[in-house]
Protein backbone atom coordinates (compact mmCIF):
# COMPACT_ATOMS: atom_id res chain seq x y z
CA UNK A 1 0.00 0.00 0.00
CA UNK A 2 2.88 2.37 0.78
CA UNK A 3 4.34 1.81 -2.67
CA UNK A 4 0.98 2.61 -4.28
CA UNK A 5 0.75 5.81 -2.24
CA UNK A 6 4.25 6.74 -3.35
CA UNK A 7 3.30 6.32 -7.01
CA UNK A 8 0.06 8.22 -6.47
CA UNK A 9 2.00 11.08 -4.86
CA UNK A 10 4.46 11.26 -7.75
CA UNK A 11 1.64 11.30 -10.30
CA UNK A 12 -0.35 13.83 -8.29
CA UNK A 13 2.66 16.15 -8.14
CA UNK A 14 3.13 15.80 -11.89
CA UNK A 15 -0.51 16.65 -12.62
CA UNK A 16 -0.55 19.40 -9.98
CA UNK A 17 2.50 21.04 -11.51
CA UNK A 18 0.61 21.58 -14.75
CA UNK A 19 -2.37 22.91 -12.79
CA UNK A 20 -0.23 25.40 -10.88
CA UNK A 21 1.63 26.42 -14.03
CA UNK A 22 -1.57 27.11 -15.94
CA UNK A 23 -3.21 28.85 -12.99
CA UNK A 24 -0.11 30.91 -12.33
CA UNK A 25 0.28 32.08 -15.89
CA UNK A 26 -3.46 32.62 -16.33
CA UNK A 27 -3.43 30.85 -19.70
CA UNK A 28 -6.60 28.87 -18.92
CA UNK A 29 -9.17 30.16 -16.45
CA UNK A 30 -12.82 29.42 -15.79
CA UNK A 31 -13.73 32.86 -17.13
CA UNK A 32 -11.62 32.25 -20.22
CA UNK A 33 -13.29 28.91 -20.92
CA UNK A 34 -16.71 30.52 -20.47
CA UNK A 35 -15.87 33.33 -22.91
CA UNK A 36 -14.30 30.91 -25.37
CA UNK A 37 -17.32 28.62 -25.36
CA UNK A 38 -19.70 31.57 -25.60
CA UNK A 39 -17.99 32.71 -28.79
CA UNK A 40 -17.87 29.16 -30.10
CA UNK A 41 -21.64 28.92 -29.67
CA UNK A 42 -22.01 30.91 -32.87
CA UNK A 43 -20.48 28.09 -34.92
CA UNK A 44 -22.16 24.90 -36.07
CA UNK A 45 -23.27 22.63 -33.17
CA UNK A 46 -21.10 19.82 -34.51
CA UNK A 47 -17.96 21.91 -34.15
CA UNK A 48 -19.10 23.04 -30.73
CA UNK A 49 -19.45 19.41 -29.66
CA UNK A 50 -15.90 18.73 -30.85
CA UNK A 51 -14.68 21.76 -28.91
CA UNK A 52 -16.24 20.51 -25.67
CA UNK A 53 -14.71 17.07 -26.19
CA UNK A 54 -11.29 18.59 -26.90
CA UNK A 55 -11.37 20.79 -23.80
CA UNK A 56 -12.18 17.82 -21.57
CA UNK A 57 -9.54 15.59 -23.16
CA UNK A 58 -6.72 18.13 -22.78
CA UNK A 59 -7.59 18.30 -19.07
CA UNK A 60 -5.29 15.28 -18.84
CA UNK A 61 -2.34 17.55 -19.60
CA UNK A 62 -3.41 21.05 -18.59
CA UNK A 63 -5.87 22.42 -16.05
CA UNK A 64 -9.35 22.85 -17.53
CA UNK A 65 -12.36 23.61 -15.26
CA UNK A 66 -14.24 20.37 -15.95
CA UNK A 67 -17.53 21.09 -14.23
CA UNK A 68 -17.78 24.61 -15.67
CA UNK A 69 -17.12 23.23 -19.16
CA UNK A 70 -19.89 20.63 -18.78
CA UNK A 71 -22.32 23.19 -17.37
CA UNK A 72 -21.71 25.44 -20.35
CA UNK A 73 -22.02 22.51 -22.74
CA UNK A 74 -25.44 21.78 -21.28
CA UNK A 75 -26.40 25.45 -21.41
CA UNK A 76 -25.53 25.84 -25.09
CA UNK A 77 -26.21 22.33 -26.43
CA UNK A 78 -28.98 21.09 -24.16
CA UNK A 79 -28.95 18.24 -21.63
CA UNK A 80 -28.71 15.36 -24.10
CA UNK A 81 -26.22 16.63 -26.67
CA UNK A 82 -24.25 18.53 -24.06
CA UNK A 83 -24.20 15.49 -21.79
CA UNK A 84 -23.18 13.18 -24.64
CA UNK A 85 -20.35 15.50 -25.71
CA UNK A 86 -19.13 15.81 -22.12
CA UNK A 87 -19.37 12.06 -21.45
CA UNK A 88 -17.42 11.38 -24.64
CA UNK A 89 -14.71 13.84 -23.64
CA UNK A 90 -14.40 12.37 -20.15
CA UNK A 91 -14.27 8.81 -21.47
CA UNK A 92 -11.56 9.76 -23.97
CA UNK A 93 -9.62 11.48 -21.20
CA UNK A 94 -9.82 8.39 -19.03
CA UNK A 95 -8.89 6.04 -21.85
CA UNK A 96 -5.89 8.18 -22.77
CA UNK A 97 -4.76 8.28 -19.14
CA UNK A 98 -5.19 4.51 -18.87
CA UNK A 99 -3.22 4.02 -22.08
CA UNK A 100 -0.37 6.25 -20.94
CA UNK A 101 -0.18 4.43 -17.63
CA UNK A 102 -0.33 1.03 -19.32
CA UNK A 103 2.29 1.92 -21.95
CA UNK A 104 4.76 4.01 -19.98
CA UNK A 105 3.94 3.35 -16.35
CA UNK A 106 5.66 -0.01 -16.04
CA UNK A 107 9.07 1.22 -17.31
CA UNK A 108 8.89 4.10 -14.85
CA UNK A 109 7.86 1.80 -12.03
CA UNK A 110 10.66 -0.56 -12.99
CA UNK A 111 13.14 2.20 -12.30
CA UNK A 112 11.53 3.07 -8.99
CA UNK A 113 10.98 -0.49 -7.77
CA UNK A 114 13.42 -3.17 -8.86
CA UNK A 115 11.60 -5.87 -6.90
CA UNK A 116 8.86 -7.59 -8.94
CA UNK A 117 7.06 -8.48 -5.71
CA UNK A 118 6.67 -4.79 -4.91
CA UNK A 119 5.24 -4.15 -8.37
CA UNK A 120 2.74 -6.95 -7.79
CA UNK A 121 1.88 -5.37 -4.45
CA UNK A 122 1.08 -2.06 -6.17
CA UNK A 123 -1.31 -3.81 -8.54
CA UNK A 124 -2.98 -5.68 -5.68
CA UNK A 125 -3.40 -2.52 -3.58
CA UNK A 126 -5.13 -0.66 -6.40
CA UNK A 127 -7.22 -3.70 -7.36
CA UNK A 128 -8.82 -3.91 -3.90
CA UNK A 129 -10.79 -0.70 -4.50
CA UNK A 130 -10.25 0.02 -8.19
CA UNK A 131 -13.91 0.20 -9.21
CA UNK A 132 -14.87 2.42 -6.28
CA UNK A 133 -11.98 4.81 -6.90
CA UNK A 134 -12.87 5.12 -10.58
CA UNK A 135 -16.57 5.49 -9.81
CA UNK A 136 -16.07 8.55 -7.57
CA UNK A 137 -12.91 9.95 -9.18
CA UNK A 138 -14.64 13.25 -10.06
CA UNK A 139 -14.77 14.07 -6.34
CA UNK A 140 -11.46 15.95 -6.34
CA UNK A 141 -9.28 17.82 -8.82
CA UNK A 142 -6.49 15.72 -10.37
CA UNK A 143 -8.10 12.50 -9.05
CA UNK A 144 -9.62 11.47 -12.43
CA UNK A 145 -6.28 11.72 -14.23
CA UNK A 146 -4.49 10.07 -11.32
CA UNK A 147 -6.88 7.13 -10.95
CA UNK A 148 -7.04 6.42 -14.70
CA UNK A 149 -3.27 6.45 -14.98
CA UNK A 150 -2.95 4.19 -11.95
CA UNK A 151 -5.44 1.80 -13.52
CA UNK A 152 -3.17 1.47 -16.53
CA UNK A 153 -0.04 1.13 -14.42
CA UNK A 154 -1.70 -1.58 -12.30
CA UNK A 155 -2.64 -3.48 -15.49
CA UNK A 156 -6.34 -3.33 -14.66
CA UNK A 157 -8.35 -5.15 -17.34
CA UNK A 158 -9.55 -2.58 -19.87
CA UNK A 159 -13.15 -3.82 -19.81
CA UNK A 160 -13.21 -3.50 -16.02
CA UNK A 161 -11.69 -0.04 -16.27
CA UNK A 162 -14.31 1.13 -18.78
CA UNK A 163 -17.06 -0.27 -16.54
CA UNK A 164 -15.88 1.40 -13.34
CA UNK A 165 -14.93 4.70 -14.93
CA UNK A 166 -17.93 4.88 -17.26
CA UNK A 167 -20.51 4.09 -14.58
CA UNK A 168 -19.20 7.08 -12.65
CA UNK A 169 -18.48 9.74 -15.26
CA UNK A 170 -21.31 9.20 -17.76
CA UNK A 171 -24.14 9.94 -15.26
CA UNK A 172 -21.95 12.74 -13.84
CA UNK A 173 -21.70 14.33 -17.30
CA UNK A 174 -25.43 14.18 -18.00
CA UNK A 175 -26.46 15.40 -14.54
CA UNK A 176 -24.12 18.41 -14.69
CA UNK A 177 -25.13 19.14 -18.29
CA UNK A 178 -28.77 19.09 -17.21
CA UNK A 179 -27.95 21.66 -14.53
CA UNK A 180 -26.44 23.89 -17.18
CA UNK A 181 -29.35 23.43 -19.57
CA UNK A 182 -31.92 24.29 -16.88
CA UNK A 183 -30.17 27.55 -16.06
CA UNK A 184 -30.42 30.98 -17.62
CA UNK A 185 -28.42 34.18 -17.25
CA UNK A 186 -31.13 35.49 -14.92
CA UNK A 187 -31.64 32.19 -13.08
CA UNK A 188 -28.34 30.34 -12.51
CA UNK A 189 -29.64 28.45 -9.47
CA UNK A 190 -30.18 25.07 -11.20
CA UNK A 191 -26.48 25.03 -12.11
CA UNK A 192 -25.50 26.14 -8.61
CA UNK A 193 -27.67 23.49 -6.94
CA UNK A 194 -26.31 20.85 -9.31
CA UNK A 195 -22.70 21.71 -8.52
CA UNK A 196 -23.36 21.71 -4.77
CA UNK A 197 -25.34 18.46 -4.85
CA UNK A 198 -22.98 16.51 -7.11
CA UNK A 199 -19.85 17.75 -5.35
CA UNK A 200 -21.26 16.97 -1.89
CA UNK A 201 -22.33 13.46 -2.89
CA UNK A 202 -18.96 12.65 -4.43
CA UNK A 203 -16.99 14.07 -1.50
CA UNK A 204 -19.07 12.05 0.98
CA UNK A 205 -18.45 8.91 -1.08
CA UNK A 206 -14.71 9.71 -1.13
CA UNK A 207 -14.67 10.10 2.67
CA UNK A 208 -16.46 6.79 3.09
CA UNK A 209 -13.94 5.08 0.82
CA UNK A 210 -11.05 6.58 2.83
CA UNK A 211 -12.56 5.29 6.06
CA UNK A 212 -13.01 1.87 4.54
CA UNK A 213 -9.38 1.66 3.44
CA UNK A 214 -7.95 3.28 6.58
Amino acid sequence: MKDLLKIALILALAFASTFLLIQGTGLVTEEGVRAFLAQAHTIHPGWFVLLVILLLVVDLLIAVPTMATILLAGYFLGPWLGGAASATGLMLLGTLGYGLGFRFGRPILGRLFKDEARLAGIEAAFARNDLLVLFICQALPILPELSCTLAGIARMRFARFVLGYGVGVVPFAFIVAWGGSASTASDPWPAIYTVIGVSTALLLAWRMLNRKTA
